[in-house]
């Protein structure tokens, strides 16, 4: 983050002020009041005020001081709105997605860093909807069955890896998910060990995470910061773009280009971009191809950065309940052993069958949601909601912490509590509200790979429920230690730091499924 010594530009800062209220005079529902929110200061507004860490639960609290669902500040004159209910967030983000699906512009991430052709961030408009095209033709929800097999086979390799490292398996968690949308997005079999690739997915993501932070880097709001010299005090942030950037680079080009080769060559096998560029229109101008590669080339990249790292923290997160849990693992093994068959393993043939693991991975969806924050929307019209303005250009946060821990949906929401998805009966109860609604985004804005995410999910956590004990770890002394639960304190993607497990073999029978896998 910039130093304060930056913030004394105050006659850009006048003038962003003046623009802004000249904007706002002319708005048709000038004389509505703005949603409550923190007091600002003048000029930078609530820019010193925003948080940099725990940011969702901050918001979460804002909203009970001022009894509101739907909140203001002001950004050195950006309006954002911050949406904690998610009966709000259906009402803008659903209903109104014509207005409210675009992205803000973020400096830092997209001119500074390179990142301005993540589809998550593309604003609405032709180009987003020629990406969100190739997504959908690939990731509907029967388009994605095709991809079960190898979600099923990375799933026996990370088995395999929990027999023979059972310490290592958070990074064994994120060689799965990175070997997956390897091979998905790309059709690369990756390396067993240290593939570079996973490693640049997952720096890509942690820097996208920490830039789109809302007030992360005073850029943002003062673009004329961008000028200055990476050596001037308090331009730290030039250097950090400057090295993600590198990354950027690497993560759209580099599996691509492997691809593209390979697709030349005649060795490639059947994947995301072998699909996109052997369907794509040719044209007889330079111009027009370039773009169509463009589009394949950025996408894939979003694919590759995103699904390494959000599923696996999910799942991470399921490791870690479980371990505070050990009797609503038991109830899970249970369940699975009579509907699969004690040293068996789960297939998705088995899902409708097994209510409780169903709301195991609901529960964990929900209860550290893996942007708790949202990602940010963008109003494209003036708009008003129940008396308050909305005004034009306005970054809306939809809150999804605060929506999926709303007391009045779902009781004690702190608690890790499946059961509260099943009905008397032990059933699904369609009566409580999916986590889906607001997991993985709203409105036309919506995660293309939520279909993906949830087949991945169930079957990796049924596969390691039917076949190891996840409990605490012991010290040197034999004492139990437990984990503190942490998770990354800022950014708009957080995951679990990593922590100790003791992860063991249900049995010889499970055991033996496993090893039966074959390598």
């Amino acid at each position: 983050m910039l130093d304060l010594n930056i913030l004394a530009i105050v006659p850009a800062g006048l003038l962003l002020v003046w623009l802004y209220s000249r904007r706002q005079s002319r708005s048709p529902y000038a004389s509505l009041p703005l949603p409550p929110g923190p007091k600002p200061l003048p000029i930078i507004g609530n820019l010193l005020q925003m948080p940099t860490s725990r940011e969702a639960q901050v918001y979460e609290q804002w909203g009970r001081d001022f009894n509101s669902g739907i909140l203001h500040v002001n950004l050195a004159g950006t309006s954002v709105v911050i949406i904690n209910s998610a009966a709000i967030a259906n009402e803008l983000l659903e209903r109104r997605s014509s207005t409210y699906s675009s992205r803000p512009f973020s400096i830092m991430c997209t001119e500074l860093m390179g990142f301005n052709n993540l589809v998550s961030l593309v604003p609405y408009g032709d180009t987003w909807r020629a990406m969100r095209r190739l997504l959908h033709r690939e990731f509907h929800p029967t388009a994605s069955l095709q991809y079960r097999p190898l979600v099923v086979e990375a799933t026996n390799d990370f088995l395999r890896r929990l027999l023979d490292t059972p310490d290592e398996f958070c990074s064994n968690i994120i060689h799965m998910f990175g070997r997956v949308i390897m091979d998905i997005t790309y059709g690369i079999k990756v390396k067993p060990e240290g593939d570079p690739r996973i490693q640049t997915a997952k720096r890509a993501m942690e820097a996208i995470s920490e830039a789109l932070s809302q007030g992360s880097f005073y850029v943002d709001a003062f673009p004329i910061l961008k000028h200055i010299p990476e050596w001037v005090p308090g331009a730290s942030f030039k250097r950090k773009a400057r090295e993600w950037h590198l990354i950027a680079d690497a993560m759209y080009h580099n599996p691509y280009n492997t691809t593209k080769e390979n697709l030349t060559s005649g060795v490639t096998t059947a994947s995301f971009v072998s699909k996109c560029l052997e369907d794509m229109p040719r044209s007889e101008t330079k111009a027009d191809n370039d773009w169509q590669e463009m589009l394949i080339r950025e996408t894939a990249g979003t694919l590759y950065a995103a699904g390494t790292d959000t599923t696996g923290s999910t799942f991470k997160t399921f490791f870690l309940a479980m371990l505070f849990n050990p009797e609503m693992q038991a109830r899970a093994q249970k369940e699975i052993d009579e509907v699969v068959g004690h040293g068996n393993l789960p297939d998705y043939s088995h899902q409708g069958s097994l209510p409780y693991v169903e709301a195991i991975v609901r529960e964990a969806l929900r209860w550290r949601p893996v942007t708790p924050q949202g990602i940010a929307h963008v109003v494209t019209a003036e708009d008003a909601f129940e008396g308050y303005r909305i005004p034009a250009g306005a970054v809306v946060i939809p809150n999804q912490w605060a929506m999926l821990h709303d007391e009045n949906v779902y009781p004690n929401p702190s608690t890790f509590d499946p059961e509260r998805f099943l009905d008397s009966e032990g059933r699904i109860d369609p009566n409580v509200k999916d986590p889906a609604h607001a997991a993985f985004g709203f409105g036309r804005r919506i995660c293309p790979g939520r279909h993906l995410a949830l087949s991945s999910l169930y079957i990796t956590i049924a596969s390691v429920l039917a076949t190891f004990d996840i409990k605490k770890a012991v010290d040197t002394d034999g004492k139990p230690i437990t984990p503190p639960g942490d998770y990354s304190p800022c950014g708009v993607v957080v995951s679990a730091l990593d922590f100790k497990a003791s992860i063991t073999p249900r049995s010889a029978a499970t055991k033996a499924a496993i090893l039966a896998l074959g390598a």
